[in-house]
C-alpha cells in the first residue's frame, strides 16, 4: 500500500495498550496515588482524529491532472461528466462539491485538475491521442461499450499495473472490478472519481399516492421482510390498471402497472439472478445465460406479465412526444402525470419527476424470489467509465493523484449526490433512502450487454414487442456462437499489449 493511514494507526495501538495490560490477570492491582499521573492526568478516551488518506508524496508541484470527460451536449447530457471541475463554487449542493474536491486537491496536495471536453462520445479524441503517442491526457472517460472496445484495441493501460493505485480501496467499485477484470487486467472502472456509475443504474421509481389509492400493500414492508418478489411486483402491476377514460381498452390516458424502455426483460432477468456472463476471480468470461432448471421459467413468466394486455407500456409505444425532446422524457412525464404505478429507467431520470403532484418513492428491482440472497441492478451500457490512456510511460505520479481525487469524490461528491441530490432534495421519504442504499450496493456490469454477442439482448426484447414470450431455442442456436465469440474475445484481452512488448 502507498497510500495509508498511519498516524491514526499509531494513536489506535498507544490507545490499547493500558487496555491490555489492565485485562491481564497476571498483573496486580495499582492503587490510585494522590498527586500520580493516575490522578492528574486521567485517561483520555478522545478517538484519534482520521487524518484520512496519506500519500508519500507531499507536493505535486502545481501538476495539473488532465481528464477528458463526455460532454453535456452528448446524449441529453443523461452520460456527461459533469463532476470533475468547476470553475467557481455555486448555492448547488453537487456542484459546490465538485468545486470543494478542487479546492481539496489544491490545498492539500498543491495539483490541479485540468478538464477538457470530448467532441461527441469522445473516440476519436482517444484514439488519435495514442495512434499519435500524444501524451495530453491522465485519465480518459468513454462510454462503457466504447471503453470495452478501446480496451480491447489497446488504447488503455491495465490499472493493475499502476503502481500508486490500490484497486482494493473502497473508492474504486468493487462491483465494476469483479465484473470488468477480463483476462485479470482492469482497463477501465467506476469509483467515487464521478457519480455516473450510480446515476447511470436501474431501478424503479414508483407512485406512492397511487398505491395508497389503490390500498395496495407497501412494498417498503416487501423488502424488509424480504418479500420484494417478482410475483408480489407483478400482483401490484395487475391491480392497479385503470381505464380511465371508459372507452373499453388501456391505452396511454389510462392508468397501467407498469412504464419499461430498452431491455426492460434483461434487466429484469438479471435482477431474478440470471446473468448472460459472469467472469471468474481468474478473469475468465463464463457463458451463464438459461444454464439452470429455473432459468427458462424465469423467462417465460418475466415476459408474459411484459405481454400481458393493459398490464405494461412500453416507451416504443409513444409516437406523438408532443414538447418533450426525447421519448423518454415523454414517458417520465406519463409517470410524473399519475399514469403509471411503476416505471424502471436509470437513477438520474429523479430529476424529470421530482416536482410530480403525486408522492413518489424509490425501490429496487425486485427479487425472483424470498430464496434468492441479494438483489442485482445493471448498470447502463452508456454509463462513463474512465481508464488511463496508453501513451503513458510512467504512471507513478498519475496513481496518487486519481486515489486521491476518488478517496475525495467518496468524501464529498458522492455525499451530495447520495445525500443531498437525491435522498434531501429529491426523494420523500426516508424509505427511499434505505432503498438507494441497496440498489448502489448491489451493481452489476455484465460485459455481454456491450458486446451483445450474436445479438443476445435483442432476441427477447424483438419477440416481446411482438407481443411474444420467447422461446429457449433462439437463445440455444445463438448459445453455440456465443461459446467461440467469448473465447476469442478473452484471448483478445490476454494478448492486449504483447505486441509493443515483443517488438
Amino acid at each position: 500500500m502507498t497510500a495509508k493511514r498511519i498516524l491514526a494507526g499509531l494513536l489506535v495501538l498507544l490507545m490499547l495498550v493500558p487496555v491490555f495490560c489492565a485485562c491481564n490477570p497476571d498483573m496486580p492491582d495499582t492503587p490510585d496515588v494522590p498527586g500520580s499521573d493516575s490522578d492528574t492526568n486521567p485517561e483520555d478516551t478522545t478517538p484519534p482524529e482520521d487524518k484520512g488518506l496519506v500519500l508519500d508524496v507531499t507536493d505535486f508541484d502545481g501538476t495539473a491532472l488532465r481528464i477528458y470527460g463526455l460532454s453535456k451536449d452528448y446524449a441529453y447530457g443523461y452520460y456527461a461528466t459533469d463532476d470533475i471541475w468547476i470553475e467557481a463554487d455555486s448555492s448547488d449542493p453537487m456542484e459546490s462539491a465538485v468545486y470543494k474536491r478542487v479546492q481539496d486537491c489544491i490545498n492539500k496536495y498543491n495539483f490541479n485538475i485540468q478538464y477538457t471536453e470530448t467532441s461527441g462520445n469522445g473516440v476519436n479524441d482517444l484514439s488519435g491521442l495514442v495512434a499519435g503517442g500524444l501524451d495530453e491526457a491522465d485519465f480518459f472517460f468513454l462510454n462503457w461499450r466504447f471503453a470495452y472496445a478501446a480496451s480491447k484495441a489497446g488504447q488503455f493501460l491495465d490499472m493493475r499495473e499502476c503502481p500508486t493505485i490500490d484497486l482494493n480501496n473502497e473508492w474504486w467499485d468493487q462491483n465494476a472490478i469483479r465484473d470488468l477484470a477480463i483476462a485479470n487486467r482492469v482497463f477501465y472502472t467506476a469509483g467515487d472519481i464521478i457519480s455516473r456509475d450510480d446515476q447511470n443504474t436501474r431501478m424503479l421509481f414508483f407512485n406512492k399516492t397511487l398505491a395508497e389509492n389503490k390500498h395496495l400493500a407497501s412494498p417498503y414492508e416487501m423488502v424488509r421482510n424480504n418479500e420484494w418478489t417478482f410475483d408480489n411486483f407483478a400482483q401490484m402491476c395487475r391491480d392497479v390498471k385503470d381505464d380511465v377514460d371508459g372507452n373499453g381498452a388501456l391505452d396511454e390516458d389510462d392508468i397501467i402497472g407498469f412504464f419499461w424502455e430498452e431491455y426492460l426483460f434483461n434487466y429484469l432477468m438479471v435482477a431474478a439472478g440470471e446473468r448472460y456472463c459472469t467472469v471468474s476471480p481468474q478473469g475468465e468470461i463464463t457463458y451463464t445465460w438459461l444454464q439452470n432448471s429455473e432459468a427458462a421459467t424465469k423467462m417465460e413468466t418475466i415476459a408474459g406479465l411484459m405481454v400481458e394486455p393493459g398490464i405494461t407500456f412500453s416507451v416504443h409505444d409513444y409516437t406523438d412526444i408532443g414538447a418533450y425532446s426525447n421519448k423518454y422524457a415523454y414517458g417520465r412525464g406519463k409517470f410524473s402525470a399519475g399514469k403509471h404505478l411503476f416505471t424502471l429507467t436509470a437513477a438520474d431520470a429523479v430529476s424529470e419527476v421530482a416536482d410530480m403532484e403525486d408522492d413518489f418513492g424509490m425501490l429496487p428491482l425486485p427479487k425472483w424470489s424470498s430464496d434468492q440472497t441479494t438483489y442485482y441492478h445493471t448498470v447502463d451500457i452508456e454509463t462513463p467509465l474512465g481508464g488511463i490512456p496508453n501513451t503513458k510511460v510512467d504512471t507513478t505520479m498519475i496513481g496518487y493523484m486519481l486515489e486521491y481525487l476518488s478517496y475525495e469524490g467518496r468524501e464529498t461528491i458522492r455525499p451530495a449526490f447520495y445525500d443531498q441530490m437525491l435522498k434531501r432534495r429529491y426523494a420523500q421519504d426516508s424509505d427511499s433512502q434505505d432503498m438507494l442504499d441497496i440498489i448502489f450496493s448491489t451493481k452489476t456490469f455484465d460485459v455481454a450487454f456491450v458486446c451483445n454477442w450474436s445479438g443476445l439482448l435483442n432476441i427477447a426484447d424483438n419477440s416481446i414487442r411482438s407481443g411474444k414470450i420467447p422461446s429457449a431455442t433462439p437463445f440455444t442456436r445463438a448459445g453455440r456462437v456465443v461459446l467461440g465469440q467469448i473465447e476469442d474475445e478473452y484471448n483478445n484481452f490476454l494478448n492486449v499489449g504483447l505486441e509493443e512488448v515483443t517488438e
